[in-house]
């Protein structure tokens, strides 16, 4: 009783944060929850409307197909959920549990080792399963709409949810737990993070090569549907949860309800077994693993050699400063020294893979098609570089952190500063966006002139993205991040990400003319004005420099301005 009085205190705090963080926001976060709470209407919208039409065109297949194609529809959708929560239960976990910087008082205090686990249990729960449930939900409101169930499914529903999140996520702070105490390091963070992109990568892939969109085609035959549908299917493990989801929802939704709440049964029964050997267990372990980590943690570090290679090699080639060419070097020694930073190239593989075969897939025997997506190829690589520069370059300057003063003190401006991350971001992100939009025009077999136009196009948008991402970044800077992703998730990186689409919107559009001009002389031969073009082209390269330069100079009094 006395253990359930001080977890009932302790997550009573807790919730007083979480109100108070929600009802009481600081006057910039207001823009923040509204652009948050509009995109996210707009995605559950989306959501919603796909999936219901996915599922009515499955269920129109011929042949019964179709409600194979469901159930197996749900048994992938349930597997991923699982894998999701489950994975972001062992990243978050070890922050709850590990890392947070309340974690030394709390363990100072006279509070028992069982009211504090279940407690970071409950915030561990919440921090993994609140996405997937969001995520999931336009999901099954599609299928329930769709099937015209009654009020019992939605009931159901709910009560279903909680333990098919809380097994994973036992199992996920389970598995941290064993990792801690008998193998304590301070990089598991970036280990885990690396596992879990690689897994994500993965799974982009393995759904797009699914290429459901084939069904689309009038000419499909039988025997390919039967294809997919084999293809489709997952190991039924009878011992996974998502095995008793998918048969419990689907169940219902036939009225098979005897044969739901069994489900339902096992649902409740793996939740509490596991609750139960996980508070029994966790209790023994959960403590050393803490203090080992802490002696690992705050260990002396040994010397750390310079590297003078980089010095010799093509940095110490550029026109810089010699302060501009360390931090230069020390940018680039940290991102290759941080997993959780360099392994996100598996996600930029992946897209770059998906972006691939997706142009692969296009008609390409339709010539007008084809040179329509010839002009828009241009925007789909800038939106792909926009997304990869909000999640590496908006956060560069934000990622110094609290050690930010060692800037301010160093001889060296933060016009410097800037320049040195502009430079170090700069390449990657241009031989991305040339190979996305070559590789795809050469598969589009496009002429001369648009592979010329393409090219330039996007070396100008990779010049004003990354210099708007740079500037805005130094102009909303958040230095006492917990994790990185919050840095992106701010308010500042809404509004770079809404910035930066616009941004490449208007060189589309202000590019289109031209190359519809172009289009109008090679096929219908008929002249255009050389000045027109001229003009057109002029206002993308002054729109370039400017959403480059502005945002940088902004930036920079930003810094010049703050005090630490």
């Amino acid at each position: 009783m006395l253990t359930l009085t001080e977890t009932w205190k302790l997550l009573r705090i807790r919730w007083l944060f979480l109100k108070n963080h929600c009802v009481h926001p600081a006057p910039d976060k207001w823009t923040r929850w509204g652009l948050i709470l509009i995109l996210g209407s707009l995605f559950f919208a989306a959501n919603y409307a796909f999936f219901f039409r996915m599922i009515r065109y499955l269920d129109e297949l011929p042949f019964k197909v179709g409600e194979e194609l469901i159930f197996q529809l749900l048994n992938v959708i349930f597997l991923t959920l699982f894998v999701m929560v489950l994975f972001s239960a062992i990243i978050a976990s070890l922050s709850i549990y590990y890392i947070s910087s309340d974690l030394d008082f709390l363990h100072s205090q006279p509070v028992r080792k069982g009211s504090i686990i279940i407690t970071r249990f409950v915030q561990t729960l919440i921090n993994a399963s609140w996405v997937v449930l969001i995520f999931a939900l336009p999901i099954f409101l599609a299928y329930g709409n769709y099937f015209q169930v009654d009020s019992g499914y939605y009931v159901y529903l709910l009560a279903s949810f909680p333990p098919f999140v809380i097994t994973p996520t036992l199992v996920g702070i389970f598995g941290i737990m064993l990792l801690m105490r008998y193998f304590p390091t301070d990089k598991a963070y970036q280990v885990l993070s690396f596992l879990g992109l690689f897994f994500l990568a993965g799974m982009v892939m393995f759904f797009r090569f699914l290429s459901p969109e084939k069904f689309y085609d009038k000419k499909v035959s039988d025997e390919a549907i039967m294809a997919f549908v084999e293809s489709l299917k997952i190991p039924e493990f009878g011992f996974l949860p998502n095995s008793w989801m998918t048969l419990g929802i689907s169940g219902w939704a036939d009225g098979k309800t005897a044969m739901a709440l069994e489900q339902l049964a096992y649902l409740y029964g793996a939740a509490l077994a596991m609750g139960g050997l996980f508070l029994w267990i966790s209790q023994k372990i959960y403590f050393k693993g803490w203090r080992s980590f802490q002696e690992v943690k705050n260990a002396p570090r040994g010397q750390v050699m310079k590297s003078r290679g980089a010095q010799s090699g093509f940095i110490g080639k550029l026109p810089l400063s010699q302060g501009q060419r360390a931090l230069l070097i020390k940018d680039m020694l940290i991102f290759m020294r941080d997993p959780s930073q360099w392994s996100q190239i598996f996600i930029l593989a992946a897209l770059v893979v998906v972006y691939i075969f997706n142009i692969t897939n296009l008609p390409l025997d339709n010539l007008i098609l084809k040179n329509i997506v010839s002009v828009l190829n241009v925007g789909l690589v800038g939106f792909v570089l926009a997304a990869l520069a909000a999640r590496f370059v908006f956060s560069a300057t934000s990622m110094e952190g609290q050690k930010m003063w060692t800037i301010y003190t160093s001889p060296v401006d933060m016009r410097s500063f800037l320049i040195g991350k502009y430079l170090m971001f700069l390449p990657p992100l241009l031989v991305v966006g040339e190979f996305l939009v070559i590789v795809s025009n050469q598969l589009l077999e496009v002429d001369p002139y648009v592979m010329k136009v393409s090219v330039a196009g996007v070396f100008l948008i990779t010049v004003g993205v990354v210099g708007m991402a740079i500037g805005m970044g130094a102009m909303y800077p958040k230095f006492d991040y917990e994790n990185v992703s919050e840095i992106s998730g701010g308010t500042g990186g809404i509004l770079f990400m809404i910035s930066s689409l616009i941004y490449v919107g208007l060189v589309v559009v202000l590019g289109a003319r031209p190359m519809y001009l172009h289009f109008k002389q090679k096929f219908l031969l008929e002249a255009f004005l050389g000045w027109e073009v001229t003009v057109f082209y002029t206002l993308v390269i002054v729109l370039s420099l400017f959403v480059a330069i502005e945002p940088m100079r902004r930036g920079i009094h930003t810094l010049k301005s703050r005090d630490f």
